[in-house]
């Protein structure tokens, strides 16, 4: 089970083993996060291939919105340490009963955030251009 690896995070703590960061509150509970930011638990990996694979399976499972069921709160939602790690670890047996199905998503996943740097450059470079068109034609 995962719950030997998942802990609360508390500001100050220093993590010498390989570790990412995860929200708990909000409609983001479940992102994982390379820095701290505060209401966070964190993952300690016993080397960087474990983090990187919990990070992306995590990552995964974020996007897929399969954390939602599981945040608790009228006001301020967020989601139980204990819930979370059942949650990675269902999720890991899936993946790992499939695991080169997987690598391949994962290099889908990789492709497609390229593309859309890509294109979020391209945007910024739209949006410097229509600056400056706008300056030269407002300038006395």
């Amino acid at each position: 089970m995962l719950r030997n690896k998942i802990k609360c995070h508390t500001i100050g703590n220093t993590y010498e083993n390989p570790h990412f960061f995860i929200l708990t509150k909000g409609r983001n509970a479940g992102k994982p996060l390379v820095q701290y930011c505060a209401n966070c638990f964190v993952f300690v990996a016993d080397n960087e291939n474990e983090k990187w694979h919990f990070f992306n399976l995590c990552d995964a499972l974020w996007q897929g919105k399969y954390f939602h069921p599981l945040l608790i709160g009228s006001v301020i939602e967020f989601i139980r340490i204990d819930e979370f790690a059942v949650a990675l670890h269902h999720a890991n047996i899936t993946v790992s009963d499939k695991i080169d199905e997987y690598n391949l998503f994962l290099d889908h996943i990789k492709e497609l955030d390229k593309h859309r740097n890509n294109l979020l450059s391209q945007i910024k470079l739209i949006h410097q251009v229509k600056q400056a068109m706008y300056y030269k034609m407002l300038k006395k």
